[in-house]
């Protein structure tokens, strides 16, 4: 779905990344430059949005409610294919009046780090690259040239990062600043600070020509 904005997820060897830009936008007028595209649904999971934010945020205080009551009632976390689904069943329910949404639901459980794009439909596909939004044609440029499923989260945080990077710099839709969060096999969801980003900054975000 294309919606002024641009999300990127990534699966690699040892976690998944997800990065995404902060622009709120309505057409071309820009509503918020801080808005939060990026949330944890719990230690091992994570979402991206895009589309209508309220509809969104819906989708996910139904997904962390049900995350939370599966954990207390089986005393073990959902997989990620499993809140995935559920993700999918909402928008599916819904689709004749539908969540205008377009979600990319990644996590680490015990089969290992998986990542899942979801639609206003349900439809609901496995992927290891995903980009969303206005500005994926050119995130997917940098993304389908330099990704490899076997480089490691730092190398894949850089590369979410100058894919969200690119896009900004030329999709009127993307812009302001990025968010990078990831989980690692073995870890909890970890979110950059604006310091650990300020290198990122200085490599991939280039002055106007």
């Amino acid at each position: 779905m294309s919606t002024g904005t641009t999300t990127v997820g990534l699966v690699v060897k040892d976690g998944v990344v997800l990065a995404t830009d902060t622009r709120v936008t309505s057409g071309f007028f820009v509503a918020h430059r801080k808005g939060k595209k990026l949330f944890p649904l719990s230690e091992y999971s994570a979402i991206t949005i895009a589309g209508r934010v309220a509809d969104a945020q819906t989708i996910i205080d139904l997904l962390k409610a049900n995350i939370r009551y599966y954990h207390m009632s089986r005393g073990m976390p959902m997989d990620i294919i499993s809140i995935a689904r559920l993700a999918s069943n909402f928008m599916f329910n819904y689709r004749w009046f539908p969540y205008v949404a377009q979600l990319i639901i990644a996590g680490v459980d015990k089969s290992g780090p998986h990542m899942f794009n979801v639609d206003l439909t349900g439809t609901m596909t496995e992927e290891l690259v995903i980009a969303t939004g206005s500005g994926s044609p050119v995130a997917y440029g940098i993304l389908e040239s330099e990704y490899n499923q076997y480089m490691n989260v730092e190398e894949a945080v850089k590369l979410a990062f100058k894919a969200v990077a690119a896009a900004i710099q030329r999709d009127i839709g993307s812009g302001d600043s990025i968010d990078v969060a990831y989980i690692k096999v073995g870890g909890r969801y970890v979110e950059l600070t604006q310091d650990e980003k300020k290198p990122l900054y200085s490599q991939f975000i280039k002055q106007p020509y």
